[in-house]
């Protein structure tokens, strides 16, 4: 028996034909190991190409065995077309996970429409070399059949032309966020009938891709989307704080990006309130939910802490507990516990009751969110901070200007009385760690307890004076504040100078 077209193909024509088959016999092994390899496995290259070369082998081998000479030939034949099968989807395969690796947008239409179109060529030139049939007459005989199915699968077709259009066209590639109509998700990939995307909710979702290509497309892949949330504001308060208090908390927001900066839009007056319109830009649409959650928590600690009232549903919010009454047993009692907290405070526990008496009426009670920042360095210290319940973390800027943490603070410490008794910049950063209550105390208190107990100064300086000298030491800094007769003069000349006493 002479060599058959898949044997030629081989180069092993000129072989023996014992040795042909054994060289055939190794391809069938080497291929039915290869398929073994693969199985279960997400590999460019599939079992099903191995296969194909393996059968075709063993098609082409087993055919010297027929004693037809004409079976026998056509037989081999079919092997050849099992082999050209089979490399077709082998080259196909290669190029894809070549393309794949390099994150270039590679449809699986475009795989398989070229896998027909080259099958289709390898059985028309072997119809025509090996059985004689007039391309033709195929041609005619597939034209009237392709009208007739063509006809019959108008919504399939439709599907398939919609997929090479998006293919073309690239409105997405994988791994982009998209809204076609009601749905959203992340793209996964483009097959012949529909477009594949995996919702927030890990649903799977195949849509029609004549439905994509009909609809209009959200893609949320652009380098930063916009996102917004929606607040009603009192009237009372005026639109340049509501925007100051919210432009502050979006700023340490960490997923906010400063670039585009983000907007605070006074967009309608309605019945009860102002309603502000919030719009932040992200980076990763995937995270839109929780970056929206953490913004719209923090608005409310903000709103709270500056006593912004959101009007519906109605919430007064004031400075002292909200919902005491104001006659004058509420009165007391909260001042009772204001006077305990106040004594919770090393430099102010030494003050008589009339003399903390002088600081209550300025305090303020606010409230911070976990992620917050109570102040920050280089700010202006017009007030402090005792923390009342929660934690919070203190920093310093060394000489060599990194920021470095010094401390964890916690109920009855206080922060931020350098600055305001100096009217110095802030020294050092306070973000709160978990959800923070705390006391405010501005400069107005102790200008009154000053002017009419001055002796209160010394005593207060002497324990702030220590209190900084140990944060120095931390920082591993030696230097005395600037030099004028040392630490506590200095603070006290300071003191005397911003409190007038």
């Amino acid at each position: 028996m002479s060599a058959t077209p898949l044997q030629s193909l081989l180069q092993i024509d000129v072989l023996s034909r014992d040795m042909r088959t054994l060289v055939e016999s190794i391809l069938v092994l080497v291929a039915l190991m290869g398929a073994f390899a693969v199985r279960r496995r997400k590999r460019a290259v599939t079992a099903t190409t191995f296969l194909l070369l393996s059968g075709s082998a063993l098609i082409d081998a087993g055919s010297r065995f027929i004693p037809n000479d004409l079976v026998s030939q056509k037989t081999a034949v079919a092997a050849f077309v099992l082999f050209l099968f089979g490399l077709i989807r082998l080259v196909l395969e290669f190029v894809d996970s070549v393309t794949r690796r390099g994150k270039v947008h590679f449809s699986s239409i475009f795989k398989e429409l070229i896998m027909l179109v080259l099958w289709f060529v390898v059985v028309m030139v072997v119809l025509y070399t090996d059985f004689g049939v007039q391309p033709l007459s195929i041609l005619t005989t597939t034209t009237v059949f392709a009208a007739v199915l063509g006809f019959a699968l108008q919504e399939t077709l439709g599907n398939v032309f919609s997929g090479l259009s998006l293919s073309i066209g690239r409105p997405f590639e994988p791994g982009d966020w998209i809204r076609s109509g009601t749905h959203l998700g992340q793209v996964k990939g483009i097959a012949w009938r529909a477009t594949t995307i995996v919702t927030r909710a890990n649903e799977r979702l195949e849509i029609p891709n004549s439905v994509i290509a009909k609809d209009t497309l959200y893609n949320y892949a652009t380098g930063y989307v916009r996102d917004e949330i929606s607040v009603g504001i009192s009237y009372g308060v005026p639109p340049n704080h509501v925007r100051e208090v919210v432009l502050t908390l979006l700023r340490d927001v960490p997923q906010v990006l400063h670039d585009p900066p983000p907007e605070v839009l006074a967009w309608n007056y309605s019945d009860f309130a102002i309603e502000y319109r919030i719009k932040y830009a992200i980076v990763d649409y995937g995270a839109q939910e929780h970056v929206r959650d953490r913004v719209a928590s923090s608005l409310w600690y903000a709103l709270r802490r500056h006593s912004i009232e959101i009007p519906f549903p109605t919430r007064t919010v004031h400075v002292r507990d909200a919902g005491r009454d104001e006659d004058e047993k509420a009165d007391a009692q909260f001042e009772r516990e204001l006077m305990t907290d106040l004594r919770q405070v090393d430099w102010l526990r030494g003050l008589s009751d009339d003399e903390l008496r002088l600081l209550v009426p300025t305090v303020s009670v606010r409230q911070f969110g976990a992620g917050e920042m109570l102040m920050r360095i280089g700010e202006p210290g017009e007030s402090m901070f005792i923390v009342r319940s929660g934690r919070a973390e203190v920093q310093g800027r060394t000489a060599d200007g990194q920021i470095r943490h010094l401390a964890e603070i916690g109920r009855g410490v206080v922060t931020g009385e350098m600055a305001l008794m100096t009217g110095e910049p802030r020294n050092a950063n306070v973000r709160a760690i978990t959800d923070l209550e705390v006391i405010e105390m501005d400069r107005e208190g102790f200008t009154r307890l000053f002017k009419e107990h001055p002796d209160a100064a010394a005593s207060i300086g002497d324990i702030i004076t220590a209190r900084n000298r140990e944060r120095l030491e931390k920082l591993a800094s030696g230097d005395t504040l600037d030099g004028k007769g040392g630490p506590h003069r200095w603070l006290i000349n300071k003191m005397r100078e911003l409190f007038d006493f």
